[in-house]
């Protein structure tokens, strides 16, 4: 009884955690197509956490909607070929295009 009481709480408190090595990363929370993210940016790396439950019919769209949150909150695009996850957790490179004032 202990043992779950304990690990039930460790998962509470690291819902909204990110990884270790984002320790030091800024959140972000944004909404895309009805669900709610934290997306942990750290230099030209990010991690978006999806909250709550997915239904299986959005699956196939929540890789889009994961990158949408990316790019709301950091203005910066997933670089292809760096990402990595699932659809509750991503990790990816960012592309920061630069802003050219004329």
């Amino acid at each position: 009884m202990r043992h779950s009481l304990l690990v039930s709480c460790l998962l509470l408190i690291g819902c909204d955690s990110p990884s270790p090595w984002m320790r030091d990363a800024i959140p972000h929370e944004t909404e895309a197509g009805g669900y709610r993210f934290t997306v942990w940016q750290l230099d030209d790396k990010v991690e978006i956490i999806r909250h709550g439950m997915a239904a299986r019919t959005d699956q196939p769209d929540l890789w889009a909607l994961m990158a949408q949150a990316a790019r709301d909150t950091t203005g910066c695009r997933l670089r292809s070929g760096s990402v990595s996850g699932d659809t509750s957790v991503l990790r990816a490179q960012l592309i920061c295009d630069s802003v050219k004032n004329d």
